[in-house]
């Protein structure tokens, strides 16, 4: 019982320094928007606001002696067809509905976005090591920890909960979104999470469920509401594929 409530004390610790440095990563933006003059140097603490979780995670591992093991374990599983037909699934549903966008609105999302092949190329380099850097902590290392007992939706749905009010200072700060906006977002941020973290229970790879959480970010171009819809059908695709075992999630 004593280190059942250790672990829970250790797990809101982590949640809290996360999201405190990862705010202060935006103070400065903040303040400028607000006419405050700072060392514009300080407006690159920004940059690092993706990295804060993965670096938590591994000082916390490092401090409980523990690095070794999550590594180990986070690299542990392999992929199969069906993994693969699933990123398939999510990835031709995500240039479908992009191209349908395009196709009845006439607004080129895909040339907005990605201007060159090289542009393309780019941005899914940087886009698949931001995922990398994300599913370290949050999937590879939280997910782990909240559900170390039994693997559940319930701990899939506390970290995606947890994961969307992390991404609030981008969204009102950064981005500078009115609620409206940022409702959507929340229930985007929140399915993806249950994605992400069913795949993460099935293959225990970090690599595979980054490179779905890149999927994501590269392929669904369309406005959020529409993303909303076709990642639900894709999902319920996706899960027929999903063969259940005794330790899958209940």
């Amino acid at each position: 019982m004593k280190v059942k409530y250790a672990n829970a004390w250790k797990t809101l610790l982590w949640v809290s320094v996360v999201y405190i440095l990862s705010f202060l990563c935006y103070v400065p933006t903040w303040l400028v928007q607000h006419g405050i003059a700072i060392n514009n140097g300080l407006l690159f603490l920004k940059y690092l606001f993706v990295c804060i979780p993965a670096i938590t995670s591994i000082l916390f591992l490092i401090f409980e002696h523990k690095l070794k093991g999550y590594l180990t374990h986070m690299f542990s599983g392999k992929t199969d067809v069906r993994h693969v037909l699933i990123w398939v699934i999510f990835m031709a549903a995500g240039i479908f509905v992009s191209y349908a966008y395009w196709f009845t609105t006439k607004d080129d999302v895909f040339q907005n976005t990605y201007s060159s092949t090289a542009s393309l190329l780019i941005s899914c380099i940087y886009l698949y090591i931001t995922a990398l850097a994300e599913e370290t902590a949050w999937r590879g290392f939280l997910l782990e920890r909240v559900s170390c007992k039994k693997k559940g939706i319930c701990s899939i749905l506390l970290v995606g909960m947890i994961w969307t009010v992390w991404h609030m200072p981008m969204w009102i700060i950064r981005n500078s979104l009115d609620i409206q906006h940022i409702i959507p977002l929340c229930i985007w941020t929140l399915l993806v999470s249950v994605v992400l973290g069913i795949i993460h229970y099935q293959c225990e790879n970090i690599l595979f469920t980054a490179l779905l959480h890149a999927t994501f970010n590269i392929c669904y171009l369309a406005p959020i509401q529409y993303n909303i819809a076709v990642v639900a059908i894709a999902a319920g695709a996706g899960a027929l594929l999903i063969k259940k075992k005794s330790r899958d999630f209940r």
